[in-house]
């Protein structure tokens, strides 16, 4: 199961780097749980198949991670926020400066999500 979320993972980041074909494979694969033989009985290919298109995507999406390493990235910003949060919880702030900290860090979390960065 781990690695099926760590697949999706990739998958969401980096999605545009494989073909079409790969895409729909990979998504009934990890988002819909679909079998090797589902897959191929949807797609209308072998069962072997399938599993070469999914050793490729994987492979690519992997060399991709390694290359950019946006995933790695963002666990450890997500790790820094956690410091963070967990270090100022007891400084006494002013109920205004608490909200502009939260916010903050909130919008530091979200940069991966939102374009503009904030």
């Amino acid at each position: 199961m781990e690695r099926l979320f760590e697949l999706g993972m990739l998958l969401d980041r980096y999605e545009p780097v494989l073909t079409e074909r790969q895409r729909v494979i990979l998504r009934q694969y990890t988002d819909e749980n679909c079998s090797l033989a589902e897959i191929a009985e949807r797609e209308g290919i072998s069962r072997q198949g399938v599993r070469d298109i999914l050793t490729r995507a994987e492979r690519q999406l992997r060399e991709t991670e390694h290359a950019v390493g946006l995933i790695r990235r963002e666990a450890k910003q997500s790790e820094l926020i956690r410091s963070l949060r967990s270090r100022f919880k007891d400084v006494p702030l002013s109920d205004s400066d608490r909200a502009a900290f939260e916010r903050i860090l909130t919008q530091l979390g979200g940069i991966w999500e939102d374009e503009d960065g904030i």
